[in-house]
């Protein structure tokens, strides 16, 4: 399986990305899960494959044109311990009614910093 986007970040810099829903719409009673786990040769990871971190998860409700979100962050100093490598997303998301999804995954890049 491929991935749905790729995005990249520099070790030591915050990471922040969002997951989205369209139907249902996430209305903040989901339980939303995402690690990252080594990319396997530039794909997603057998689901077996070990969890690297687990970013924090924050709940954002639509706003105007933008729809109800969660988002996803890993501080600046997680992100100094992650290797310069390609990671993927495993993301559940549980809604209230029992339902379960699990949305294509992401590519991550950690790119190594020029200065220390």
């Amino acid at each position: 399986m491929s991935f749905i986007a790729k995005l990249t970040f520099k070790r030591g810099e915050t990471l922040t990305f969002g997951l989205s829903a369209a139907d249902p719409a996430y209305d903040g009673t989901e339980t939303v899960t995402c690690d990252l786990k080594l990319a396997a040769s530039n794909a997603v990871p057998l689901e077996s494959a070990p969890v690297v971190v687990s970013p924090a998860a924050t709940f954002k409700a639509a706003a105007g044109a933008t729809a109800a979100h969660w988002l996803f962050s890993l501080t600046p100093e997680q992100t100094a311990l992650l290797a310069p490598k390609l990671y993927a997303t495993d993301a559940k998301v549980v809604y209230a009614s029992g339902v379960v999804d699990y949305p294509d995954a992401l590519a991550i890049e950690i790119e190594p910093r020029v200065t220390i």
